[in-house]
């Protein structure tokens, strides 16, 4: 079941893509990242899978994008530059570094689509 979690003291947000095609995977990413923003959190976690695929032909097709997302810079209105050193790239998940929001809002965070899969 693809969920997502807000941890309040931390100020960060771990999401689940799994069970997303990959379409909706890139779109589910990139609305939480937002969100995430918005609120002033400090970092999404952006959970893909696939810890085993090494390259592009062995699956892990979300990993990938997520990965192309970053070094294309569209999380970059809400997330530091890929060259920060804030991101930590690893083989299950992406964690990204928000910008500071100088104006958070105080309000709820909206539900995750259903699962596809």
């Amino acid at each position: 079941m693809a969920w997502f979690e807000v941890d309040i003291f931390n100020k960060s947000v771990d999401v689940d893509l799994h069970e997303y095609t990959h379409r909706t995977a890139l779109i589910v990413a990139r609305e939480k990242v937002r969100e995430a923003y918005e609120h002033g959190y400090k970092t999404v976690r952006l959970i893909h899978g696939a810890a085993n695929a090494q390259s592009r032909d062995g699956g892990g097709s979300i990993k990938f994008a997520m990965r192309d997302m970053l070094n294309r810079g569209e999380f970059n209105a809400w997330a530091h530059d890929r060259n920060s050193g804030g991101h930590k790239v690893g083989d299950a998940s992406i964690v990204l570094s928000l910008r500071k929001n100088p104006a958070p809002v105080d309000k709820g965070w909206k539900d995750m689509p259903i699962g596809e899969y």
